[in-house]
C-alpha cells in the first residue's frame, strides 16, 4: 500500500483508495471494535504530518498541504498498525527504536521517488521524522495496550 500510494500518487489514487477500502471491508468488525484508537491514530498522524509541513521540513509534490494519497496512506497505516504491531504490546522501548530507525527511511524513500522534497537539511529531516515516529510508535503501542485492556475486562 505504501509503494502504491507514494509511487502512484495522484495517478493511482483510485487504486490506493480501493486497497484501503478492501482493508477496511475485510476487517470491519475488528476495526469497528477499535474505532476510537483507529480515529486517534489517524488524527494524530495527519496532524503530525501537517505540522512537519508547516515547520518547513518537507513539502509534498503538487501541493502545499497534505496530498490525498498521504491521507489514504494514513487510513491504511492506522488500520494495519493496530493489527500488525500487536506483537509490540508492552514493548515500548522496541517501539521507540523502531520509530527512530524506520520512520525517516520511508520519507527519504518518498523523496527519492519524487513524492516529496526536503525543505530543510537531511539531518534536520532525519531528526524530525525520527522524533515524530518514535512518538507515533509509542502511541501505537499505547493504543494497542488500551484495546487489549478493554478486551480483557469484557471477557
Amino acid at each position: 500500500m505504501w509503494f502504491l500510494a507514494v509511487w502512484g500518487r495522484s495517478e493511482w489514487l483510485w487504486l490506493t483508495f480501493i486497497c484501503v477500502a478492501i482493508l477496511y471491508l475485510s476487517a470491519w468488525r475488528y476495526l469497528w471494535a477499535r474505532r476510537i484508537p483507529l480515529l486517534i491514530l489517524i488524527s494524530v498522524g495527519l496532524l503530525a504530518e501537517y505540522m512537519v509541513i508547516r515547520a518547513g521540513v518537507i513539502s509534498f509534490t503538487g501541493t502545499d498541504h497534505l496530498p490525498m494519497w498521504l491521507v489514504l496512506l494514513w487510513f491504511g497505516f492506522a488500520a494495519m498498525a493496530l493489527v500488525v504491531f500487536t506483537w509490540l504490546h508492552q514493548r515500548y522501548l522496541l517501539a521507540l527504536v523502531a520509530g527512530i530507525v524506520f520512520g525517516p527511511i520511508t520519507y527519504f524513500a518518498g523523496v527519492g521517488l519524487g513524492a516529496a522534497e526536503l525543505q530543510s537539511s537531511a539531518l534536520v529531516a532525519g531528526i524530525t521524522y525520527s522524533s515524530m515516529w518514535a512518538l507515533l510508535m509509542l502511541l501505537v503501542v499505547k493504543l494497542i495496550a488500551t484495546s487489549a485492556d478493554k478486551e480483557q475486562r469484557y471477557v
